[in-house]
């Protein structure tokens, strides 16, 4: 299973994207898709996520589904600044 590195701008802040985040975890995951870890910038308008995923397309195929792109929106995420920085090819958790 890849995993990626991605970024996305937001403008409601960490938790409300943290809290849409959450409430797609149980969908993602169904897709085969799981947020390792995510974080945020100090003033709170960028999100860097590391996420395993079913292939590389999933950003595509579920993260823009109009059902998902509207509760990303909703929570403040520029949907159309979401850029993989760089597919993760193995990393360590301490």
């Amino acid at each position: 299973m890849p995993s990626m590195l991605v970024t996305v701008k937001i403008s409601k802040g960490f938790k409300v994207w943290t809290d849409m985040a959450k409430s797609l975890e149980k969908e993602a995951g169904e897709q085969g898709a799981k947020v390792i870890w995510a974080g945020t910038n100090p003033d709170e308008t960028s999100i860097y996520v590391m996420m395993d995923v079913p292939d590389p397309e999933f950003m595509q195929t579920f993260g823009l589904r109009p059902d998902v792109k509207k509760a990303r929106e909703e929570a403040g995420a520029d949907v159309s600044s979401t850029t993989v920085i760089t597919p993760i090819g193995d990393y360590w958790l301490g």
